[in-house]
């Protein structure tokens, strides 16, 4: 989901891109200096003092920051447990260049970060306050608090700013669990790259069926996802347990994510790359993708044909793709005839290969996501996961 609007100036395509700062609780005597300050460099559209509940302040905190707050309490006593004040702004003219961050180098966006590094020098308090500094992270902010993506809430704005703080009383959107699926996948679309692997036909109004009882994502970022879903024993890492309570019921997320060995990295690359907004509002695979992700998982992770026999027959008709009949004897013989050419054509490997194998062995992903960790959470988090992987 983008925050981007269009614009036209002197007949260039121009981007405007809403963002967030947060002033917390111990450093909101600089509110008037702060909201100055960006009212000279960009267009405020709201303001909001946001009251978190008490019980759940620590929660809410280690959600929005995710796997880079290793120390929610320490962040408690710099920022204060009252309430905070969101500013929603508008950048007319976004410049996007690579700046160092705490997550390392990244691209952002220069007006607004600039601006957060400067506030933070003036306003006093460690940390004081929060700042979006790309489209990703706003998207994420602005949903996961107020509830509503940057889309729909320019959708509430009249025009100018009218001065007035408005009172936002709640915590992050999925606390306590949620309350449907449509809620789930409004925040995944505004904040993850994903997509339903298969049997999303009938999503989200039904979540699971007797012949299909969990659901499959595949995501390139699997580290923030339990966070995101407010999956808490796993966040605590009291069990690796991947349910996620919707409705009082708890539902099997099945995650796959870009270089594990369940498709060839480069394809799941471009699934994602390539997916398509479904007509429930979820994002899937392509035609071509999903027939050939259906197909390598009935011949290489052998699932049962017969489930998705229709499936893959209405797609075989959109694709063009001529004799296909799985209803003849040598029908899987056929479909991975079709599955190797398809593989060829693109590059990829079978990921029960040798070849595969060498090249995404386990102690090369252990060794990749240790520096992942140990680059967005410290030594200390980098021993933790440790211990979490012993145990």
């Amino acid at each position: 989901m983008s925050n981007v609007f269009e614009t036209k100036e002197k007949g260039k395509s121009m981007k405007e891109e809403i963002h967030d700062f947060i002033i917390w609780d111990r450093s909101k005597h600089g509110y008037d200096f702060l909201l100055n300050y960006l009212k000279e460099k960009f267009q405020i559209l709201d303001v909001y003092e946001v009251k978190w509940t008490k019980e759940n302040f620590e929660r809410n905190l280690r959600r929005f920051y995710g796997p880079t707050l290793p120390n929610p309490q320490k962040k408690m006593m710099q920022c204060g447990t009252g309430s905070f004040l969101m500013i929603i702004f508008l950048d007319p003219k976004p410049v996007y260049k690579f700046r160092k961050t705490s997550l390392g180098m990244q691209k952002t966006n220069v007006n607004v970060y600039d601006a957060k590094r400067n506030l933070r020098k003036v306003i006093e308090g460690e940390y004081p306050i929060h700042g979006s500094i790309h489209e990703k992270e706003s998207n994420h902010d602005i949903t996961l608090i107020l509830g509503k993506n940057p889309t729909d809430l320019l959708k509430q704005f009249n025009g100018k700013w009218n001065g007035k703080i408005k009172d936002f009383k709640g915590d992050l959107i999925g606390t306590g669990g949620w309350k449907n699926l449509f809620d789930i996948f409004y925040l995944l679309n505004s904040t993850t790259n994903y997509v339903i692997l298969r049997n999303f036909e009938e999503f989200p109004k039904n979540i699971i069926s007797d012949k299909h009882r969990d659901i499959d994502i595949l995501v390139d970022d699997l580290i923030h996802l339990p966070y995101m879903l407010n999956q808490q024993n796993v966040i605590e890492s009291k069990e690796n347990c991947p349910f996620v309570n919707i409705e009082n019921k708890n539902v099997k997320f099945d995650f796959r994510y870009v270089g594990d060995t369940y498709y060839d990295e480069k394809w799941s690359k471009d699934i994602l790359e390539q997916r398509i907004l479904f007509k429930n509002n979820v994002y899937v695979p392509n035609d071509k993708h999903c027939f050939y992700t259906l197909t390598y998982h009935c011949i290489i992770h052998g699932a049962s044909l017969k489930n998705y026999q229709l499936r893959l027959s209405n797609l075989s008709k959109k694709l063009n793709i001529l004799n296909f009949d799985l209803n003849e004897s040598d029908s899987k013989i056929k479909l991975k005839k079709l599955l190797d050419n398809f593989m060829i054509e693109n590059g990829y490997i079978y990921t029960d290969s040798l070849k595969y194998r060498i090249r995404h062995n386990e102690m090369i992903r252990l060794a990749k996501v240790s520096l992942f960790v140990l680059k967005h959470e410290g030594l200390k988090g980098l021993m933790r996961s440790i211990k979490r992987k012993i145990k």
